[in-house]
C-alpha cells in the first residue's frame, strides 16, 4: 500500500531524484538535477504543502507538485516512477490535492500536458480539465540576421511594468511575470527602445537557451526588431540553438515570423484548465 502526504517534508534531493526517475522514459528527456530542480520550482512557485506526493515504505513513489497564485492553482510537474506505476497512486495524490486547493479557496486549476502524452492527458480528463488553449514550441538553428534596430542587454526588473503591453496573449504559467519575477536575477533580457518607450523584448534561460517571452509592439512589427532580438539572443548564447517554449497556436503572425527566420515545430501540448 501507498501513503499520501504533502511534500512538506520531503527534500529537494528526495524529490529530484523521484522526479528524475519519474521522467526517465519521458518523450522529451529531462536532464535533471538536484539544483535544476530547485531552480524549476522556485520559478514556478512551489507550493509544498498543496503538493502531495505517494509514499511506499519510507521512499516517494509518485510526485504531484503544484503552485498556487491568487486563487488559482497550477500542476508543476506529476509523474511515478516506474516500477510503482498503475497502482492509483496518480489519481489518489490528485484528488487529495485538489480537495485541499478547494478548502484554501483555489478556484481554478491548470496544467500543460504533451499532446503525445495521452496517458496523462486522460487522467487528467477525468478529473474534469479540458484543453484551454493549444500550445506551440519551435527549435530555431539557423542564423538570423540582425537587422537594423539595436537591442541591448537590460535587467527584467526595468522592463517588467511594461512587457503586458507589447503582448497579444497571456504567457504559460512557467513564463508568466510572477515566475520571471521569482528569477529574475537569471533572466537573460534584450530590449529595443524607442522615443515612445519599450518597443520590442526578448527573455531567456542563459543555460538552456530558451525563450521565455519575446514581443514587438504592434506598431513596430515587421520593421526588423524581432529578428534583432533573436540575432541578439544568438550571439549572447554563444550561436546555440534557441527554443521556444509554449507559443499560443492562435498567434498565426507569430508562427509565420518564426517559419520566415527558419524554426523547427517541436513537440507542443495542451493547456487544460477547471474550475473548482
Amino acid at each position: 500500500m501507498f501513503e499520501i502526504t504533502t511534500a512538506q517534508e520531503a527534500t529537494n534531493a528526495a524529490l529530484s531524484s523521484a522526479m528524475a526517475d519519474a521522467f526517465s522514459d519521458y518523450a522529451i528527456p529531462m536532464q535533471l538535477d538536484e539544483a535544476t530542480f530547485a531552480f524549476m520550482m522556485q520559478q514556478r512557485g512551489l507550493d509544498r504543502a498543496a503538493s502531495r506526493i505517494a509514499v511506499i515504505d519510507g521512499e516517494i513513489a509518485a510526485i504531484w507538485l503544484v503552485s498556487i497564485r491568487d486563487t488559482f492553482g497550477y500542476l508543476i510537474s506529476s509523474g511515478t516512477r516506474p516500477p510503482f506505476r498503475s497502482r492509483g497512486m496518480a489519481r489518489a495524490m490528485a484528488v487529495s490535492c485538489l480537495e485541499g486547493l478547494r478548502a484554501q479557496g483555489v478556484t481554478g486549476f491548470q496544467t500543460e500536458v504533451l499532446r503525445t502524452n495521452e496517458t496523462a492527458a486522460g487522467l487528467y480528463r477525468s478529473l474534469g480539465m479540458t484543453v484551454a488553449r493549444e500550445l506551440d514550441c519551435y527549435v530555431l538553428s539557423d542564423a538570423v540576421e540582425a537587422g537594423a534596430a539595436a537591442v541591448e542587454g537590460v535587467p527584467w526588473s526595468r522592463i517588467a511594468a511594461q512587457v503586458p503591453a507589447l503582448r497579444d496573449w497571456r504567457p504559460s504559467w512557467q513564463n508568466d511575470d510572477p515566475s520571471l519575477a521569482a528569477i529574475a536575477e537569471d533572466v537573460l533580457c534584450l530590449a529595443f527602445f524607442d522615443d515612445a518607450g519599450l518597443a520590442g523584448y526578448g527573455a531567456a534561460n542563459p543555460a538552456t537557451a530558451t525563450f521565455y517571452q519575446v514581443a514587438v509592439r504592434k506598431d513596430l512589427r515587421r520593421q526588423g526588431v524581432g529578428r534583432a532580438l533573436l540575432s541578439g539572443m544568438q550571439s549572447e548564447l554563444s550561436g546555440r540553438p534557441l527554443r521556444f517554449i509554449n507559443i499560443a497556436q492562435e498567434d498565426a503572425g507569430f508562427r509565420a515570423f518564426m517559419r520566415a527566420c527558419g524554426a523547427q515545430d517541436i513537440a507542443g501540448q495542451h493547456e487544460l484548465a477547471m474550475e473548482l
